[in-house]
């Protein structure tokens, strides 16, 4: 059946990847919670605040533009300019942190962290790009190498977290073995995918020109990457801020344990449906979100209940007594975490139809509530968490409301006898 089923095929391949990295990161998670007191690793969480604010934007959202072009000789090119740019924002942040760092390590009352917010650097540059060479395997529908190096990367993250654990390194340790992770799943892309890469002839366009032409992308989809940064780092320092490091801690834990149901799926779900809403034709929008929606929905009932109920008499036994906690800030998650797995693959539909101004509309509400909510309402972690969930996991059901919408409206616009490919919607047009 897999066989018959390019989708399917494609979603299985890196779900199976992702799902054994996903399952190695809980591992070794999960003896961090033993040896890392909750304070070392809301350092830790902090620092990586930080440096995710700026990773979604670092390319300024060039990487995605690598999947549109029909020549793949213009889309090696946008590579070279995707990466030139992250690594000149990955140094300009780094300058950025020798002031602000500071400022922050002591706001959290971590000054011996100051100078390692410095590494912000690097890590904006070794995440973003693994996204970079993401784009060109989707690209090249090499799914099959995005499963496997998400195993490498995790394998060799997990490795570097149990060591620094047992060495005692705190949050220092785990801050390093992180980048020493995307370091090597870099390097092993390259490996993988870098003949492929230097057998195409490289496109002779002038890096400003391309700039221009897929000028769309940072115009239309940056503002975007950067409200949903701010929502989700911004929630991560506020509790850091408003409570303390350990708690702060403790949420980021229940936070990335959290994200693996999820991510076992919904990773492989979101990037092959990107590349198959970029070709999908207009008629056919509504019919393919209206799918993936009811998809993710059945795929997540039983695991995100099973979850529900299993976490509070499981977990606080796998994580120890210091992360307690967590096992409540968990359960507060699931209905949030659950709406967000419905939502995260659609949500590449608003930009392959230039919705993006919705888009936008609504992840500046979606971003606001809870910060603005955070900043009124600390006094119990517990409650505070769980009432926010609540309040996300509707604002996401009105989010699958407006998807839907948005794309019969599409379909509407653009059937005109012979379909109109979604995919060009967010290709500028060619000189």
């Amino acid at each position: 059946m897999l066989a018959r089923h390019e989708f399917l095929t494609s979603v299985m391949k890196v779900m199976s990847g992702t799902g054994i990295a996903q399952l190695i990161a809980m591992v070794a998670t999960l003896y961090v919670t033993h040896r890392v007191p909750p304070a070392e690793w809301g350092t830790y969480a902090a620092i990586m605040a930080v440096a995710q604010f700026v990773v979604p934007v670092a390319a300024l959202r060039y990487d995605m533009a690598i999947v549109l072009p029909r020549d793949d000789g213009e889309a090696k090119r946008i590579f070279r300019l995707a990466t030139l740019i992250n690594a000149t924002v990955s140094v300009v942040a780094m300058i950025v942190m020798v002031p602000v760092g500071g400022m922050l390590a002591d706001a959290l009352g971590a000054p011996q962290a100051r100078w390692w917010m410095l590494a912000v650097g690097p890590i904006i540059f070794t995440f973003a790009e693994l996204a970079v060479v993401n784009y060109w395997a989707n690209r090249r529908k090499r799914f099959g190498v995005i499963g496997t190096n998400a195993v490498w990367n995790q394998s060799v993250t997990a490795g570097g977290r149990i060591v620094a654990a047992f060495a005692g390194l705190g949050g220092f340790g785990q801050l390093a073995a992180t980048l020493f992770g995307e370091i090597a799943a870099l390097g092993n892309f390259w490996k993988r995918l870098g003949q492929d890469l230097r057998s195409i002839p490289e496109s002779d366009t002038p890096l400003r020109l391309l700039l221009r032409k897929y000028i769309k992308m940072p115009l239309l989809t940056a503002p975007n990457a950067i409200v949903d940064s701010l929502r989700l780092q911004g929630i991560n320092l506020s509790i850091g801020l408003y409570f303390s490091r350990a708690t702060l801690g403790t949420f980021n834990m229940a936070w990335a344990l959290m994200q693996v149901p999820a991510s076992v799926i919904n990773t492989a779900l979101s990037q092959v449906f990107f590349q198959r809403l970029s070709v999908t034709d207009a008629g056919r929008m509504y019919k393919s979100v209206k799918s993936s929606v009811f998809r993710s929905a059945l795929l997540g009932v039983i695991p995100f209940a099973a979850l529900y109920f299993l976490i509070p008499p499981v977990l606080p036994r796998l994580m120890g007594s210091q992360y307690a906690i967590s096992a409540q800030i968990a359960v507060a998650l699931v209905p949030w975490l659950y709406f967000n797995f419905i939502t995260s693959p659609i949500s590449m539909m608003f930009i392959v139809t230039r919705n993006n101004g919705v888009a936008l509309a609504f992840a500046i509400v979606y971003a606001a509530v809870p910060l603005g909510y955070l900043a009124l309402f600390h006094h119990e972690i517990v409650q505070t968490i769980y009432v926010m969930s609540i309040v996300m996991a509707g604002l996401l059901a009105i989010y699958i409301v407006l998807a839907l919408i948005v794309a019969k409206r599409f379909d509407a616009r653009y059937q005109r006898g012979d379909a109109v490919p979604a995919g060009s919607a967010v290709e500028a047009p060619r000189d």
